[in-house]
């Protein structure tokens, strides 16, 4: 013969006597302290001196483009590899077709 389920728990009881907490209370709060985040609109960017977009120009000619981080004193070589790609080496390009031959 099968044995039978015997239900003897009911929702209301408990094995102990402890009053229940809820659950976010036993949860640390771990919350580093929030810094404003700086949008590139905050930043003032430096503008490119003549100086500086010949140094950049003189220092393609004499390496090639590599070597960035020492091209400009005083800008990085992300900043240098950008202004030679986005700015010199496409106004270079123009003049010359402007030219015309």
């Amino acid at each position: 013969m099968p044995r039978q389920i015997m239900n003897t728990f009911s929702p209301q009881s408990k094995p102990y006597n402890r009053p229940s907490t809820p659950i976010s209370d036993t949860k640390p709060k771990l919350e580093a302290p929030s810094k404003p985040k700086r949008s590139r609109a905050d930043t003032p960017s430096k503008k490119w001196t003549s100086e500086e977009l010949l140094a950049l120009f003189n220092h393609v000619l004499k390496n090639g483009q590599r070597d960035w981080d020492r091209a400009v004193e005083g800008r990085t070589a992300n900043q240098c590899c950008q202004t030679w790609t986005k700015t010199l080496l496409p106004y270079i390009k123009q003049s010359i077709e402007s030219k015309g031959a």
